[in-house]
């Protein structure tokens, strides 16, 4: 059986890369709700676990623990919560309430 493509159209002249939510090594599912699109950089830095996610999508900094941009999701990208907070909870090893929104005030990881 082939696997299908997907392919996340990105703006023109800037290169972006597809990033696993659940990695695949933690039995990830390679679907649309478990990917984001990142620039090279970002997601390195999601794959180690110096950026984690708020259930509203909302970027955290692991080392400072402060909150950055929200992710800009294309309208019909949906993104499964259940991968974010696996996600989060394998690297900053907490699923508080405090990062369930990005409207808390700074949370500590």
């Amino acid at each position: 059986m082939r696997a299908e493509v997907l392919v996340l159209p990105s703006p023109r002249h800037r290169y972006s890369e597809a990033a696993h939510i659940r990695a695949r090594e933690d039995n990830g599912p390679d679907i649309v709700e478990n990917l984001l699109r990142l620039c090279p950089t970002c997601h390195i830095l999601f794959d180690a676990g110096a950026r984690v996610l708020t259930d509203d999508l909302t970027i955290v900094d692991t080392v400072t623990g402060q909150p950055g941009k929200r992710i800009e999701l294309h309208r019909w990208h949906f993104i499964d919560s259940r991968y974010v907070r696996h996600h989060r909870q394998r690297w900053a090893g907490i699923d508080l309430p405090l990062l369930a929104s990005a409207s808390s005030a700074h949370p500590k990881l």
